[in-house]
């Protein structure tokens, strides 16, 4: 039995959209094994066919490999939620894609791994970080997947994770078609200092460079949450972002004092779920049993 464990991941980073994203160390884990008919357990019935996203990446690295398909038993065991903005659907796709590397000996490398997944995702912000661990910026140049992995310090998170979903089209939906070009120049900054300060450990201004002109404005809109915890966090000097598309919003500081206090005031205040986490220095791997 081939078993994978995919960590979540945060796409975007507030100020990184469609570019950053890094590693939560909360694992989903899939088991692969041989099997006289195709069978998937573990997600709801309408997941339970070929267009299940961890099936789509083992069968297109199949044809990357250019060996047969087998039939086989797929198990899934997660508590990620989908359509919250932790990469639900990229644990599946790299799942698929790990497993069927490993099923025929380990014929792939990581780089050639991200270029399927980029593939079946449309874009790198979630796989690769899902793939590689830590926080990665990635970008697409002239149809090949360019990535960096960035060091990052040891921060702590909490994932505030509202009862309802946001589909990505839905989230993209809202987004205007053009920004102004101040603002542009301005969130460049933002960017830079923010890849900085994971690297460095900058408490001091970490919090500061959490400022988004490109999409939070607009998807903030679509979680009635948003507001009140970003207000509040940004009174305590506490880096906070809409994780992915939403709903889930991620705080993280080195100064873990600082999120007790926001756990205590989502639970005062909000009553949504949250969970403690941290940046995953692991991406997805392969454990035989």
């Amino acid at each position: 039995m081939i078993c994978v464990k995919v960590p979540a991941t945060s796409a975007n980073c507030c100020v990184g959209f469609d570019t950053l994203g890094m590693a939560l160390d909360w694992f989903a884990t899939f088991y692969f094994e041989p099997n006289p008919e195709f069978v998937i357990e573990g997600c709801p019935d309408e997941f339970k066919n070929e267009d299940n996203l961890v099936i789509v990446g083992f069968k297109k690295t199949c044809d990357y490999m250019k060996v047969d398909m087998p039939t086989l038993k797929l198990k899934i065991d997660t508590d990620i939620p989908s359509s919250r903005g932790l990469g639900s659907s990229s644990t599946c796709i790299v799942a698929g894609i790990m497993a069927a590397d490993a099923w025929f000996h380990g014929q792939l490398n990581k780089m050639e791994m991200l270029k399927i997944a980029t593939e079946i995702e449309g874009h790198p912000d979630n796989v690769a970080p899902a793939i590689f661990g830590q926080a990665c910026t990635s970008f697409m140049d002239d149809g090949d997947v360019r990535m960096m992995m960035i060091p990052c310090q040891n921060f702590k998170g909490l994932a505030m994770i509202p009862d309802y979903p946001i589909q990505t089209s839905e989230a993209r939906k809202v987004l205007p078609q053009t920004i102004d070009y101040k603002d542009a120049v301005k969130q460049i900054g933002y960017a830079l200092s923010f890849v900085q300060c994971l690297s460095s450990g900058n408490e001091l201004i970490f919090p500061k460079t959490c400022h988004d002109f490109l999409h939070e404005p607009y998807r903030g809109k679509l979680i009635k949450e948003y507001a009140e915890i970003h207000d509040y966090c940004k009174s305590i000097d506490l880096a906070m972002w809409i994780s992915g598309s939403g709903s889930t919003m991620l705080a993280m500081s080195l100064d873990e004092k600082k999120l007790d206090m926001l756990q205590e005031w989502i639970v005062k205040y909000c009553g949504m779920s949250y969970k403690k986490v941290s940046i995953s220095t692991k991406g997805a791997y392969i454990e035989y049993e």
